[in-house]
């Protein structure tokens, strides 16, 4: 039987932190040393994404399709990880990303727990919580022709309030809708004033101490 097992990182965090750019620089680095590794996003389906998200006018359809995505994938995962497919998975947000913006659309984490039935789901290995000023993550996303429909400022300053929040509890291991996540090796970037390459060398340093590999 092989006694190798598929490690799940998750980089969460605040749109215009710098996440798509880690991922890049992790998937290539891991592939680069021989790993196999599995890149995937939340939400996943692009139907979901692309299409219903932008029909949802109010945030309960919203969450719901949030947790209806969350369900499927989080299958999805679990399989993946249950018959070894890959050394590491890594994917661009997480199930922590619906209590961040189901807080900022005005749900509690209790709620959002709920509704994702967030006891039942996979649980990752190691969680990267990224953030920056509300102010400067923006300016990095403002022209993005792919942005959807939460990026503009107002929504952003409440994402990155509710990203340090989420954080800070998580860490603290008080709050039981949480509990989930406090299990994972949990760490935390502000990239306000740092360049992508730091980042990626503070990652590095992080995930080599974790004796990952």
């Amino acid at each position: 039987m092989s006694t190798k097992k598929t490690t799940w990182i998750v980089v969460t965090g605040l749109d215009g932190s710098g996440k798509t750019t880690l991922v890049n620089n992790l998937q290539s680095w891991l592939t680069e040393k021989g790993f196999s590794v599995k890149r995937d996003r939340f939400p996943h389906d692009v139907y979901l994404n692309k299409t219903l998200l932008n029909k949802s006018k109010d945030s309960y359809t919203d969450r719901l399709l949030f947790a209806l995505d969350n369900r499927i994938f989080g299958t999805e995962i679990r399989e993946m990880i249950e018959r070894n497919d890959y050394d590491f998975i890594i994917t661009q947000r997480g199930f922590l990303d619906s209590f961040v913006h189901g807080a900022v659309q005005g749900y509690s984490y209790s709620w959002v727990a709920e509704i994702n039935h967030i006891e039942d789901m996979p649980q990752c290995d190691v969680m990267i919580h990224m953030v920056a000023q509300a102010k400067v993550a923006y300016a990095r996303i403002c022209n993005d022709p792919d942005a959807d429909k939460f990026e503009y400022p107002a929504y952003i300053g409440k994402q990155e309030r509710e990203t340090r929040r989420a954080y800070a509890e998580v860490k603290s291991g008080d709050n039981p809708d949480l509990s989930h996540f406090a299990k994972a090796q949990n760490f935390y970037i502000d990239t306000t004033e740092m360049t992508m390459e730091e980042v990626f060398e503070i990652t590095k340093c992080k995930l080599k101490s974790m004796n990952l590999f």
